[in-house]
């Protein structure tokens, strides 16, 4: 068997997981830090942080180059983040080093990282959103519905702590919210999809594949809640946040009618 059930073209009608499943790759990844990085380059040269023409052409670059993720895997057994090695990457592919040096200048690492972060997990919940409102309408799913709004405010933001400002003007460019803290918000998010997993499990009673998945949810939620004090924090959501999005979100499109 292959180490999840989402990743299992068997298992792919059993736990069916929609376009969410795209979110949760490499690709997606990857894709996402780079305009995390793209956008950085482009608001540091508007404020004059670094030349105009290289924030420009680092933008420009971001939303082209290809970096194959097996190359980044020295470097994140390094620095326990992809995204030092993912710059080194850029650089090179960019074949531009009057351009390059100023790639991520004076950033944190874990913030593009969260930030880009937070783009997919913004994705998430618009399908989880779509997801609940197929269902028929009980208590818990339409309290879960009620809390998004509030949960998207609050935990949907870039995450550029130490320059706050810095932080709001990338916000503001990847339409965000102010920054904040990405280690809570995760949290917030990992809770509010273990309660919309509990919703659509209510509707598939007698279910053993949704009892295991709903525990497994639950399991690993209750993990992520505990691992909340950095260095280990970010790397508690690397092994469990997918696990944790996917099972929820399979569970609520196994509660769809007719599926």
């Amino acid at each position: 068997m292959t180490a999840s059930v989402f990743d299992s073209p068997m298992f792919t009608k059993r736990f069916p997981v929609g376009e969410a499943g795209r979110l949760f790759t490499h690709s997606a990844e990857l894709r996402a830090a780079l305009l995390v990085l793209g956008t950085l380059a482009k608001v540091q040269a508007t404020r004059g942080d670094i030349p105009e023409d290289s924030g420009f052409f680092i933008h420009r670059s971001a939303m082209e180059v290809q970096v194959d993720p097996a190359g980044l895997s020295d470097g994140l057994a390094t620095d326990q983040t992809y995204v030092p090695a993912l710059m080194a990457a850029f650089d090179k592919a960019m074949e531009a080093p009057e351009h390059s040096r100023f790639i991520g200048q004076s950033a944190d690492p874990q913030d593009i990282a969260d930030t880009a972060l937070m783009l997919r997990l913004r994705q998430l919940l618009g399908l989880a959103e779509t997801a609940l409102k197929a269902l028929p309408e009980t208590n818990q799913t339409a309290a879960a519905l009620a809390e998004l709004p509030a949960l998207r405010a609050e935990s949907i933001h870039a995450a550029f702590a130490k320059d706050a400002e810095l932080g709001d003007e990338i916000a503001k460019a990847l339409s965000l919210g102010a920054t904040g803290d990405a280690r809570q918000s995760t949290r917030s998010i990992s809770q509010w999809l273990t309660a919309a997993a509990q919703a659509a499990a209510a509707q598939l009673p007698h279910c053993t594949a949704t009892a295991a998945l709903l525990q497994q949810v639950q399991t690993l939620n209750g993990t992520l809640q505990l691992s909340a004090v950095e260095p280990h924090a970010a790397m508690s959501e690397t092994l469990h946040l997918p696990q944790i999005a996917l099972g929820s979100l399979s569970l609520l499109l196994m509660a769809a009618p007719n599926t």
